[in-house]
């Protein structure tokens, strides 16, 4: 079983981030309504301290938007970019998302307007002079003090919470790029501000635009591997888990915290271990996650390390109490990875019932559920669930997979009682057929033999008719009517076909 969940330690998980970066105040606003959010009787000391790093670095950096959209106050100004909802902060946005009530800040701390005026005033007179050095810049046509000076005003805006007008600015100085360095240093920013943003689509383009323009003049050995961990941050929020792990995995190793303002090495190794199993199959899982580089990786996660070694032992149990107890609380404090928190614990779940099953060939779902923490019941609605859909990507609970509710078992045929099933059905479709031919035969002969003998059939109120000749005269005949046909001389065969059951052959 696994040991008790150890208290979160803030410090040491904000520490991971640079200090001034875009990511380090999303993580602290989502961890402090986070931590809220889940305390019965608020206040919570981990959010208090949480927001108390958040205004602190929102002071520091002049950040009066993100203070005021925090406190749920509006702006005097007049600016496009005040009024827009697409200002929101994407914190506040999964916040609302998650169901949870915002402007819970002023449960830890009180409105300051003076700061608010303060900082307002100085990004007025600091935004002025920027804005002066881009005109001047124009007005000589120097593409480098132009692309510097809009460089400027994206990273100047961005630290005041305006981080659509600063990706606009940043966008606008890749026209002025001139060598592949250039281009590399402005792609890394976007890609950073497409993600702080949640502009997926925008990080994607520009990663491709990186691959395919950039690599070739870039300075820094890493910018690849940073490329790459962009990429399986897109196929992660986009939903593509396998191509999201096979990403992180290929990472390299001499990638640590050099693209920290995006993943710390310590999300790397999360992301890539916890997508992978959930996602890979157990070959694959190996030579790449437990046997293969990326295993150096696993020290910095050491409880997943540990549900990574009970699966690979087939200790399914252990594995999902780990992934519950331990690692489940780190992934939903996570900004990236608490969205998704259940579809992956449930595909590991899936994946370790398919294996566990694999060896058998009828398993009590009782025992199952012992082992997985579910009841019959549940455990009965997953399995059901996992044979109508074929089991898992790779894995399948085999051909022939059957529940039976009366003993609550889980059973697979072989393939030999699967084919002779077949056969027997084959034969009993193929017998009805015959004896439906040699009915309707005999029922045509007869009806072409009455005609030939100047015979026909009138139905009437009694059961008698008068016999008409060829052409169609009354004869004295008279002839009873010709019951209609029996299955009184098939009623053996058809009843034998008809009461046979597949199911029932050896």
């Amino acid at each position: 079983m696994a040991s008790e969940t150890p208290p979160f330690d803030l410090e040491a998980y904000i520490s991971r981030y640079p200090t001034t970066s875009e990511t380090h105040l999303q993580r602290l606003l989502f961890l402090a309504h986070q931590f809220h959010n889940t305390n019965a009787t608020p206040p919570n000391e981990t959010a208090a301290a949480a927001f108390r790093l958040a205004i602190s670095q929102m002071k520091s950096s002049g950040n009066h938007r993100r203070y005021q959209e925090e406190f749920a106050e509006s702006s005097s100004d007049n600016s496009p970019e005040s009024t827009s909802p697409a200002s929101v902060s994407p914190v506040r946005n999964n916040v609302e998302s998650s169901g949870s009530r915002g402007h819970i800040i002023q449960h830890y701390a009180k409105y300051d307007a003076q700061f608010v005026a303060d900082a307002r005033a100085s990004m007025a007179s600091q935004l002025e002079v920027l804005e002066g050095r881009l005109s001047t810049a124009q007005s000589h046509i120097n593409k480098e003090s132009i692309r510097t000076a809009l460089l400027a005003l994206g990273e100047f805006l961005r630290g005041r919470g305006e981080l659509r007008e600063g990706f606009r600015r940043v966008v606008r100085s890749r026209e002025y790029c001139v060598n592949g360095v250039q281009h590399w240093n402005t792609c890394l920013i976007l890609i950073e501000m497409s993600i702080n943003l949640r502009e997926w689509a925008n990080a994607r383009e520009t990663i491709s635009r990186a691959e395919h323009t950039v690599l070739g003049d870039s300075n820094d050995p890493l910018f690849t591997h940073k490329l790459r961990v962009a990429n399986a941050l897109v196929c992660l929020a986009e939903g593509k888990y396998t191509e999201s792990a096979k990403l992180f995995c290929a990472t390299s190793l001499e990638l640590t915290n050099q693209f920290s303002t995006v993943l710390s090495a310590e999300d790397i190794a999360l992301f890539g271990a916890l997508l992978g199993l959930a996602s890979l199959d157990r070959e694959n899982l190996h030579s790449q996650v437990i046997d293969g580089p990326f295993k150096a990786r696993l020290e910095l996660v050491p409880s997943v390390r540990d549900a990574l070694r009970h699966y690979s032992l087939a200790e399914y149990g252990s594995c999902m109490s780990i992934l519950h107890n331990t690692v489940k609380r780190d992934i939903l404090l996570d900004i990236h990875l608490h969205s998704h928190v259940n579809t992956l614990l449930d595909m590991i779940r899936d994946r370790c019932i398919v294996q566990y099953f694999s060896p058998y060939s009828s398993v009590s779902l009782e025992k199952m559920g012992a082992v997985f923490g579910h009841n019959v019941s549940e455990m009965e609605d997953i399995v059901a669930k996992l044979i109508k859909h074929g089991g898992v990507e790779g894995v399948s609970l085999g051909e022939g997979a059957r529940i039976n509710a009366i003993d609550k078992t889980l059973s697979v045929f072989s393939s030999r009682t699967v084919e002779r099933k077949a056969r027997r059905r084959a034969r009993v479709k193929a017998a009805k057929m015959g004896i439906e031919f040699v009915r309707n035969a005999e029922g045509m002969i007869m009806r072409v033999a009455c005609l030939e003998n100047g015979l026909v059939i009138q139905g009437g109120g009694r059961n008698k008719s008068r016999a008409r000749d060829a052409a169609g005269r009354p004869t004295d005949r008279m002839v009873m009517d010709v019951p209609e046909e029996s299955d009184s001389e098939y009623g053996d065969d058809a009843m034998e076909v008809d009461a046979a059951n597949p199911n029932d052959f050896d």
